[in-house]
């Protein structure tokens, strides 16, 4: 089935049900009037009618004869649909004809239906017709005259005119509703150019656009009167209901424009609707409140309450009336001022306020108060609703109420005498000042204020000026407080043990600050927790940390000394042992001074730190090389290789057994200092900018403080101090020049300088043997000392210098 069956089939089974449908529209919008006039879209819904019977009898005629009748009486409907359409348009715009134009475009309508019923006599419509049958239709073919051309240019007068006039009612309009429905008939019209179209080009002969275009056109306009009918009954439902109030009512559509109002909404108004908006929120405002609002009317303010009402839903009308309230509201204004005047100070002040009247039993007891009144402050701070406290009693609204609240307040409201005190509600988790006395026999008020912020500042001010910030342990201005305090003869015997965390400085130094804080604050954990609540314990500053032990002999003392020691043992911050050194004195008489026995604590103490320090810094040293190594497998290698160089030539120089050894010691820790390096610089793909070589040049600087913690490694950090200063004082870090640098630390520059020009790097390849010779013959005198540099280069690799 091609497109031309498809669409004369479609047409054929819907002109029927179309006609009618236009029939029973235009019947509806009969009753409609217009401003009181003729509603001409009934008439142009009757004219789409007939033309839609009419074609459908065509389609269904036998003869010639029967289809050319049934097509003038389609022609009948589609010649007056210009002329209808027309007089619609000027009464949906507002703009009136004149009855002679009405006169004038009826005639035209009639003068072109005569030329079409009249064709056979002169043939100015056709110039002949003939009946083919298509799919059981009977479909015209007819050669086209100029009366056919005539009722297209009135078609054409009909949409150009429909342009114009509905292009200038959207020009002047002002209601965003009116301009929707303009622009909904303009731009529906402007499908009549489609059929215009075809038929010029000669297309219908194909495909006839007009009954689908017409009855497209008009049922979309229909549907739109319709709808506009069913909102004037709306209207009218609204007017009866309060046309003839004696107060302000309007409807307003959803674009916020007044649609209707009745009389007395033309006072309120007075005929100038400009300001609409801001005066629907200032009433909006006061519907949502249920409160009166001021509305300026004329030259007086008055006041309204205001009463919304969703009048149509579905269509978005809501429904405004208004009373006026003006004469009992400011009666009621002056009352409320004066009341205002009173409890101003009152209402506004930031204190809470409670008002209370004491209950007394037959025997003048107090045994409860009942809340009279309260501040907003009060229903703030406290948490209870004002509306839902008053008048009821303190037992009610809190039954396990502590009851010497009842009798301290009930002695107010006796004597008058005021008390204030602080407290704490546990209700709402706040501190308090409370003022309270008798406004009145038998009476109390209240007045509390928020101290929390307060009290809490000055608990964190007491507890940052006892506490360490970093471990959380008391600190020594707390400790020196207790010391005196507790020093009493009901406390003794006094135990004192002091605590000294050992190699804090070498992992500060190695690891960074970070590691040695979570090593202090491990250590204050692990000695907080083996010593007996309520005993002292502080941090003194830097790595030690003291413990006060009242009421604690000699053989308690060695308990928790050795509780300490197994608590300490085995710990670990990361790869690194906790080391702990103890000492401890005991205050046994009354005469002894509390200060020499610290005193002795301490000497104890350091008598331990003595070897445990030295055993722990030389551990740690070695993790500091292993962690080195972890970080860097190059400097691993790197390190071995100038250890062995070292010692080779310290042998072809004719230096003790010891000496030896040492320096290969010292080559073999000469870079430990670059455990305090960023890992990112000693691994970089590439040469260090300017930032990063500062920052490599510190490096002989840590390994000094790292080694020389230790008694020993003391005397070879000096080597590793100096292993980067030049012989003609250009190094670094101090630029000491020739003898001024240790022979060792010369010894390693030569060693170290060659192994790093013989080893690869990622930004060049390293150099031969032979090359790196070259450079240190070269270098000799002024980088390195030339004594060395030739025993390395003759004795040990055995090169002509």
């Amino acid at each position: 089935m091609n497109l031309q069956n498809v669409l004369l089939n479609t047409i054929v089974f819907s002109l029927p049900i179309i006609a009618v449908i236009y029939i029973f529209v235009g019947i509806k919008l009969l009753k409609q009037k217009v401003d009181g006039q003729f509603n001409y879209f009934s008439a142009l819904m009757f004219a789409a009618a007939i033309y839609a019977l009419g074609y459908f009898l065509s389609l269904n005629s036998q003869t010639i004869e029967m289809m050319i009748f049934a097509r003038n009486f389609a022609n009948l409907g589609v010649i007056f649909i210009p002329t209808f359409g027309i007089l619609f348009v000027a009464q949906f715009v507002k703009k009136k004809i004149p009855g002679k134009i009405k006169f004038l475009l009826a005639a035209v309508s009639c003068f072109l239906w005569t030329i079409y019923i009249s064709n056979p006599l002169h043939q100015l419509a056709f110039n002949w017709v003939e009946l083919i049958k298509v799919n059981g239709f009977s479909v015209a073919s007819t050669s086209k005259n100029i009366g056919y051309y005539l009722i297209l240019g009135y078609y054409t007068i009909f949409i150009v005119f429909t342009m114009m006039a509905l292009m200038m009612a959207i020009k002047k309009s002002t209601s965003r509703n009116l301009i929707k429905s303009y622009r909904f008939v303009l731009l529906t019209t402007q499908i009549s150019w489609l059929a215009v179209l075809v038929i010029l080009i000669g297309l219908d002969k194909y495909v006839d656009p007009t009954p689908v275009v017409i009855l497209v056109i008009l049922a979309m306009i229909g549907v739109d009167e319709v709808k506009n009918d069913l909102f004037e009954l709306e209207i009218n439902r609204w007017k009866q209901t309060f046309w003839n109030l004696g107060e302000v009512a309007f409807l307003i559509n959803s674009d916020r424009e007044i649609i209707c109002m009745n009389p007395v909404a033309s006072l309120f108004y007075e005929k100038k609707k400009e300001n609409i908006a801001e005066i629907l929120a200032i009433l909006d405002q006061g519907d949502h409140k249920r409160k009166p609002v001021k509305i300026k009317i004329g030259k007086d303010d008055r006041w309204l309450y205001v009463n919304k009402n969703n009048f149509d839903t579905k269509r978005k009308l809501v429904s405004y009336m208004l009373v006026d309230f003006t004469e009992r509201h400011q009666t009621e204004l002056a009352l409320k001022e004066s009341e205002e005047r009173h409890r101003l100070l009152i209402t506004q002040m930031s204190q809470g306020l409670a008002v209370h009247e004491v209950l007394f039993d037959k025997s003048g007891s107090p045994v409860d108060f009942l809340y009279l009144d309260a501040n907003d402050s009060y229903e703030k701070l406290v948490g209870l609703n004002r509306q839902e406290i008053i008048g009821k009693t303190a037992l009610e609204i809190k039954p396990e109420m502590d009851k010497k609240w009842i009798k301290k307040f009930g002695q107010v409201a006796m004597t008058g005498q005021p008390i204030t005190f602080e407290h704490y509600d546990k209700y709402v988790d706040k501190y308090f000042e409370m003022v309270a006395y008798s406004p009145r026999f038998k009476q109390f008020a209240v007045i509390i204020s928020d101290v929390t912020d307060r009290i809490q500042a000055e608990k964190e001010i007491r507890y940052l000026s006892y506490h360490d910030y970093l471990t959380g342990l008391y600190n020594r201005r707390f400790y020196e407080e207790e010391l005196k305090r507790l020093d009493m003869p009901e406390n003794l015997p006094i135990t004192l043990i002091m605590a000294d965390v050992n190699g804090l400085k070498l992992i500060n130094d190695s690891f960074g600050h970070v590691m040695g804080d979570e090593l202090l604050k491990k250590s204050a954990r692990l000695i907080k927790e083996a010593i007996p609540e309520n005993n002292i314990v502080a941090r003194l500053g830097g790595d030690e940390f003291i413990v006060i032990l009242p009421r604690t002999d000699i053989f308690q003392a060695v308990d928790i000394i050795n509780d300490l020691k197994a608590k300490t043992a085995n710990q670990k911050i990361g790869a690194f042992e906790i080391s702990i050194s103890f000492g401890y004195e005991i205050k046994e008489m009354e005469d002894q001074d509390i200060q020499d026995i610290f005193k002795r604590a301490e000497d104890d103490m350091y008598r331990h730190k003595l070897y445990e320090s030295a055993s722990i810094k030389n551990k740690t040293i070695e993790l500091i090389m292993n962690t080195l190594y972890e970080k860097s497998s190059r400097e691993m290698l790197h390190s071995r290789r100038v250890s062995e160089l070292c010692r080779s030539i310290a042998v072809e120089m004719n230096l003790s057994k010891d000496a030896v050894n040492q320096i290969g010691t010292a080559g073999l820790m000469h870079d430990i200092g670059k455990m305090g390096i960023d890992e990112r610089i000693l691994n970089k793909l590439g040469h260090l900018d300017f930032e990063e070589w500062q920052e490599m040049q510190r490096h002989p600087e840590i390994g000094y403080r790292i080694l020389s913690s230790s008694n020993e490694f003391s005397e070879m950090s000096k080597y590793v101090y100096q292993h980067h200063e030049r012989w003609d004082g250009k190094g670094y870090p101090k630029k000491l020049k020739r003898e001024e640098i240790s022979i060792q630390a010369r010894i390693i520059g030569v060693a170290d300088a060659y192994d790093a020009m013989t080893g690869d790097r990622t930004y060049r390849k390293g150099l031969t043997p032979t090359e790196a010779v070259s450079e240190l013959k070269r270098n000799a005198g002024t980088q390195f000392d030339p004594a060395v540099t030739r025993i390395f280069v003759e004795k040990v690799l055995g090169e002509n210098f």
